[in-house]
């Protein structure tokens, strides 16, 4: 049976296309669970800081992943931001490699003081 002809059951990802595919086909969805919403509170770092917030996330255990951050000082200004894909790498590696490109980006724009956040219990 080819992939076309086959009806797979499950939660539609909650868009409009999944929406109009269904309705095309005269079909009602099982709408995923919304995610938690947790509110959270920037704390701006001291003057002459710079608040860096990294990510990294790869699909799978070991699949095609990425990277990033984002640059603000005390006044919560943007000072800069990148974004980087790694090809295949396991989440801690993109977790880890996020890191290490802060640190060689704010060295290399003379930013020495950084307080760096990330989600990652193994960058830690």
């Amino acid at each position: 049976m080819s992939n076309a002809n086959r009806l797979e059951i499950g939660c539609i990802r909650n868009c409009v296309d999944d929406l109009l595919i269904l309705r095309w086909f005269d079909l009602r969805g099982r709408p995923a669970k919304a995610p938690v919403m947790r509110s959270l509170i920037w704390f701006p770092p001291a003057p002459s800081w710079i608040k860096v917030k990294t990510d990294g996330a790869a699909l799978s255990s070991r699949g095609v992943g990425g990277c990033g951050g984002v640059f603000r000082n005390c006044r919560a200004f943007v000072k800069g931001c990148f974004a980087v894909p790694l090809g295949q790498v396991f989440a801690f590696e993109a977790e880890l490699l996020a890191a290490s490109m802060t640190i060689n980006f704010t060295w290399q724009n003379g930013w020495h003081q950084i307080w760096l956040e990330s989600d990652s219990s193994y960058m830690v």
